[in-house]
């Protein structure tokens, strides 16, 4: 029963810790334009090429060939 008194102000510590981190990555604006984050890694760089090769396949930084793969 003694650990009570100390695990219960751990945890409190811990959740207010955890709110403290939540609060800041909101007002730090770590979610704010969720959607184009997840667009961006889709996109090709500055320095890279998109070659479409099939219908809805993209190869990225290679050369364009008209061979099938075995």
């Amino acid at each position: 029963m003694d650990i009570l008194f100390l695990l219960v102000p751990l945890s409190v510590l811990l959740a207010l810790g955890v709110m403290g981190v939540l609060a800041w990555a909101v007002w730090s604006g770590q979610f704010e334009a969720l959607d184009s984050e997840g667009q961006r890694i889709l996109m090709p760089g500055p320095d890279e090429t998109a070659v479409l090769t099939e219908p809805g396949l993209i190869h990225i930084n290679t050369p364009n060939t008209d061979r099938l793969h075995s």
